[in-house]
């Protein structure tokens, strides 16, 4: 009789994201944050039956200002357990990779620089021009009075959004469109779906562009490690920024002509740079490294990738995502108020 344990086939965990994953990892995604927070105003609700502080009262704090930009951390490092658990995936497939190259590792700083710099002064007058058109125009949910509030704001809003976004986004999702798509689809696609999930007409653009430049990185460099760094300091600098012009005499932004030229100017001297990182240095200089990336995956594996079918699952979560920015944009505008 044989035994048991010779005939019982070892447990491989695949070490790569497919399409379907990407569609089910996007929406899981935009409804995380969601639950976690509906489960959050349930025990809120539970808690002022027994005290006798309301709902009002309990959201109206900074405590709950603090609970509230947790949900989407919160939302995502629990999806990104569960869904490796859920498909038999190993936490490898993400490719954080720490060894990368010194130049890489300065080149995250120089690209998130080059970032803010070249689209912030464009945001800014394409904000403006939302706020003229009647959209109100939504502002830092923490305090931003002292350096404590500053440094509790960039764990919050820098350190956790910049590793569990990252491991969502440029994760689980980019890997699993690459291997259907090709990287220069598989970057913009992921960026549209990232600057849709966060909702924001305001933040759109912006969003989209970190989003491409994030995903190129982390293609080039071969590490979701760069992606972490540059969303990090993309994050941290808008913060710093923030709380150094409160501690001055704040100016009201009025773009004239020159003004709208200088930050389009801005905006083409920023891709330009980035296209002299990418001709001059990724493409001589990391080719090595994305190859040996790729051959973790053999052939079979990397056509069967090529000719899954696109799942239905990505195109309703991009529907649902797009629905939800719509909604926003419109409550923005003052079409109906989702505070009411």
């Amino acid at each position: 009789m044989k035994n048991k344990e010779t005939e019982k086939a070892p447990f491989v965990k695949k070490n790569y994201y497919t399409i379907a994953d990407a569609g089910w990892g996007y929406f899981c995604a935009i409804v995380a944050p969601y639950a976690v927070m509906a489960v959050v105003i349930i025990i809120m609700g539970l808690l002022s039956s027994q005290t006798s502080q309301n709902m009002e009262e309990m959201t109206s704090g900074l405590a709950f200002t603090i609970i509230s930009s947790l949900f989407a951390p919160i939302g995502y490092s629990i999806l990104f357990f569960a869904f490796n658990k859920k498909s038999k995936t190993s936490f490898k497939a993400v490719n954080l990779r720490f060894n990368i190259k010194m130049w890489d590792f300065v080149m995250c700083f120089v690209v998130a620089i080059i970032c803010l710099f070249g689209l912030q002064y464009f945001i800014g007058g394409f904000n403006l021009l939302l706020q003229k058109g009647g959209y109100e125009l939504t502002e830092i949910s923490l305090p931003l009075d002292n350096i404590g509030y500053l440094i509790l704001a960039i764990f919050l809003m820098a350190v956790l959004p910049a590793v569990f976004e990252e491991l969502i986004f440029r994760g689980i999702i980019l890997n699993g469109l690459k291997g259907k798509m090709g990287d220069v689809y598989a970057i913009l696609l992921s960026a549209g779906m990232f600057a849709f999930a966060h909702g924001s007409i305001e933040q759109f653009v912006y969003q989209f562009a970190l989003g491409v430049v994030i995903a190129w990185m982390v293609v080039r460099t071969g590490s979701l490690l760069s992606g972490i760094i540059v969303h990090f300091l993309n994050n941290a600098m808008v913060l710093i920024f923030a709380y150094l012009s409160q501690q001055n005499a704040s100016v009201e932004l009025s773009y004239n002509v020159w003004q709208w030229v200088l930050s389009v100017v801005l905006v083409l001297i920023a891709c330009v740079l980035i296209y002299l990182i990418e001709k001059f240095y990724f493409k001589h200089k990391n080719r090595d490294l994305i190859v040996n990336q790729d051959e973790k995956i053999s052939e079979n594996e990397k056509l069967a990738i090529r000719n899954q079918p696109y799942p239905l699952i990505l195109w309703f979560g991009i529907g649902v995502a797009v629905a939800l920015f719509l909604i926003n944009t419109l409550s923005g505008f003052g079409v109906f108020n989702l505070t009411a």
